[in-house]
């Protein structure tokens, strides 16, 4: 039997040993993994155990040096299954699956243009996820222990295959393969998290299934969700420091995260000036990821990136009946008429892999104007906008992206980092609701403090298109327009 093995425990241990060093799992708010049987006859799931690694360049497979000779024409031994995020619930699209080949490396923290050439090892045979969270790895090897890695950019997990059969389909137990919760899984991004007044996108981790214990104040070692105040927003206990005075207050501090969630503030984003737009047009440029919620638009509209000609900016509220929802279309072609592989892949993941569409649109609530996106923003791909019938701004874009540095790929390296901003809000903010029938966060007359403020429930439809475009950013840059692909 295959024990979990805890990523600091058994030290000297070899790369796939197995050893019963027992394992306790942090304070998740969802089950654990079940039925991880090993799977007989190409049936079942893997165990989840850290790989320690060999020398350098060495294998951690012994059974990959060749694939099994298959007697019939056009059979490979395939491993088949479905990744689904941290709390086992979603399927994920575009997760790279894989058999390495080499020690897997280590997994740096902060932006970082050349960050996904580092992230993986040699590499036997891979596949990556569709749009229904699925893969089939072709020409995998066979053998009574076999690692197997899940990886979305710097979200990574280990497991070991036991009995993979040669020449058939080995596919694995459905809910067995799934993003670490928590740092004793395997690896996490670092995500520096500003909260803010009317929204509360620091809760969206927690619901996805990162664990409590992975929420931390400020810039401390402890976990991987790192807690800024915004204005109005929810802080942590002990009080986490404020956005201005350490999170975008020099570039050291902004540079050491992954990904940055800003969370609309209920007003302009209060204290920020050009020099700190400047840092954060260094930041994503580096390599950086970004998603911004409603009034976090006063980065983008003034200042350095306001050159770019991103959108058209209508500043304000600009809000219409937050009671009742408006319907907004997944946007599936590019400018030029082409397909947009990602728009195509949110809009059959939110069709029939979550269920989250309704007569194929999304039902928005706390939808807001201030961002207009067509064609003359060359720079900007729009993912989301409301529907030409909505009965508040009709076909005014509600997420949008643009890739950085800002310019055309080139000579000059391409781009390295995503910024995405949205102009509608996942909830209403500390005290309210999206849409009213569900828990809020931080209920009314209790203090607004993060993760236990959280409410613990499933993804609304609209969270759930926050949950996409959250591994979307955390992954491996895709350059719009282009169908994900494996490494080799």
């Amino acid at each position: 039997m295959v024990e979990r093995i805890s990523k600091g425990g058994c030290a000297g241990v070899l790369a796939l040993l197995v050893v019963a060093c027992g394992h306790t799992d942090g304070a998740s708010t969802f089950p654990d993994d079940s039925g991880l049987a090993a799977p007989g006859q190409g049936a079942g799931g893997g165990q989840p155990v850290n790989l320690l690694g060999g020398a350098e360049g060495g294998p951690v497979c012994a059974a990959c040096a060749e694939p099994p000779t298959c007697p019939s024409a056009g059979t490979s031994t395939t491993i088949s299954g479905s990744v689904y995020d941290p709390a086992g619930v979603n399927p994920l699209y575009n997760v790279t699956v894989y058999v390495p080949n080499g020690p897997l490396p280590a997994v740096g923290h902060g932006a970082s243009c050349d960050a996904c050439g580092t992230l993986f090892p040699s590499i036997f045979a891979s596949a990556v996820t569709d749009a229904a969270g699925h893969f089939s790895i072709a020409n995998a090897p066979a053998g009574a222990s076999v690692p197997l890695i899940v990886q979305a950019g710097k979200w990574r997990r280990s497991y070991t295959l036991k009995n993979i059969t040669p020449c058939v389909d080995n596919p694995q137990t459905d809910k067995s393969l799934r993003l670490p919760r928590n740092a004793s899984e395997g690896d996490l991004p670092d995500i520096g998290v500003s909260t803010g007044g009317a929204d509360s996108l620091e809760c969206l981790p927690l619901r996805i299934g990162v664990d409590a214990s992975e929420y931390v104040g400020g810039a401390g070692a402890a976990g991987h969700i790192h807690i800024f105040q915004g204005y109005g927003g929810a802080t942590t206990s002990p009080a986490a420091p404020t956005s201005p005075a350490a999170l975008w207050d020099q570039e050291g501090d902004l540079s050491a995260y992954d990904l940055l969630l800003l969370s609309c503030e209920g007003r302009p984003t209060a204290s920020i000036s050009p020099a700190y737009q400047q840092m954060l047009v260094d930041y994503a440029g580096a390599g950086g990821r970004v998603f911004a919620s409603h009034y976090q638009y006063a980065w983008f509209n003034t200042g350095p990136f306001a050159s770019a000609n991103l959108a058209t900016w209508t500043p304000g509220a600009n809000q219409g009946d937050d009671t009742v929802s408006v319907p907004a279309n997944v946007i599936t072609t590019l400018p030029s008429g082409q397909p947009f592989p990602e728009g195509v892949a949110l809009s059959a993941w939110l069709t029939t892999t979550v269920g989250a569409l309704s007569s194929g649109q999304l039902p928005v609530y706390y939808a807001r104007h201030n961002a207009d996106v067509t064609a003359a923003n060359v720079f900007s791909q729009p993912w989301l906008a409301l529907d030409p019938s909505s009965p508040f701004a009709p076909g005014s874009t509600q997420y949008f992206t643009f890739d950085t540095p800002i310019s055309a790929p080139d000579a000059g390296g391409g781009h390295c980092g995503r910024v995405a901003y949205s102009d509608l809000h996942v909830s209403g903010g500390p005290g309210a609701n999206e849409p009213p029938s569900v828990a809020p966060d931080y209920a009314a007359g209790q203090p607004a403090t993060v993760p236990a403020g959280c409410a613990i429930r499933p993804l609304t439809p609209q969270e759930k298109v926050l949950e996409f475009m959250l591994f979307d950013l955390s992954s491996c840059l895709l350059p719009v327009g282009e169908a994900p692909r494996a490494p080799r």
